[in-house]
């Protein structure tokens, strides 16, 4: 009877163990990054890390609109979408053709 009560007077408090974990986390965030002696190194660090990630997702998406975007337009034509084929061998000097 007593676990009973227990989540019950927890669910009217609104205070949960998920709630408490995310402070907790968020804390220890602060803390780490606003330390006075290395928390500017820190700081830069973790921007060039979020900068690279966005810019790598920026890739990705910018790569994924182009190939969505070349399918759908075969389609909307009524073609198959088109077959990519990747050579097995690099092309020689002297097999090249003239552009």
């Amino acid at each position: 009877m007593k676990s009973q009560d227990m989540k019950n007077a927890r669910a009217k408090s609104g205070v949960s163990r998920l709630w408490i974990g995310v402070a907790a986390a968020t804390g220890a965030a602060i803390a780490y990054l606003s330390d006075r002696e290395h928390g500017s190194a820190r700081r830069q660090a973790a921007l060039r890390q979020l900068s690279g990630a966005a810019q790598a997702a920026a890739y990705r998406t910018a790569r994924w609109r182009t190939l969505i975007g070349s399918r759908l337009l075969g389609r909307a034509q009524g073609q198959p979408p088109a077959q990519v084929t990747v050579p097995s061998e690099p092309i020689a000097e002297t097999n090249k053709p003239e552009l």
